[in-house]
């Protein structure tokens, strides 16, 4: 089904929900995915790839935390390897993905696990060959980093969806509370030091 979500605004995001949940019944993870890759319009960028998680993670608490009476469930915050390891190409990206990757971190804490019963990870791919990428490319932050990033793109390693998606899987089903996992096209996915 597909149910329109702006999410930089609350009433779609609680109208989505709602709509997952009249169409396919109780809604039990939520997987925060919305971004983009636009160094020119950075306000626009920190407000999909950052504020965008914020609003769903915390409605996500809402619903389904048990201090809410809810079931507790599980919110994965799809990041990006340039959530761990800065990318020259994006700055503001780069920036936005190791928000998210510090929120996972600071929510999936055992302090809020055991408040709310809600796990909170993230996935952290690498750079894949897609509509943002090239997004990416054209809104560059000047077009000679635009060029670098097109050349860079080139020599990118296929990475499958079902790459992903396995990962995907076994952070669900395997990977604590606060996980962040890194997955890599022809390597094993593994997690990210998250010692403090």
């Amino acid at each position: 089904m597909f149910a329109k979500c702006d999410v930089t605004q609350d009433e779609d995001f609680k109208g989505a929900w709602d709509a997952a949940e009249e169409n396919l019944g109780p809604v039990n993870v939520l997987i925060n995915n919305a971004g983009i890759g636009n160094e020119k319009k950075w306000e626009l960028t920190l407000n999909i790839n950052v504020g965008g998680y914020i609003r769903g993670t915390m409605l996500a608490l809402e619903r389904l935390g048990r201090n809410q009476n809810g079931s507790g469930g599980t919110v994965i915050n799809i990041s990006s390897v340039a959530g761990v390891k800065p990318v020259p190409f994006g700055p503001v990206y780069c920036a936005t993905k190791y928000a998210i990757v510090g929120f996972t971190r600071a929510m999936g804490h055992d302090l809020h696990l055991a408040r709310t019963g809600v796990k909170i990870q993230a996935l952290c791919p690498s750079l894949v060959k897609t509509d943002l990428l090239t997004d990416s490319v054209k809104n560059a932050i000047s077009p000679e980093v635009g060029a670098a990033m097109a050349k860079y793109a080139e020599g990118l390693k296929e990475m499958t969806v079902e790459t992903v998606a396995g990962a995907l899987v076994k952070l669900l089903t395997e990977g604590k509370s606060g996980a962040c996992m890194v997955v890599e096209a022809e390597k094993e996915p593994y997690y990210v030091n998250d010692s403090v």
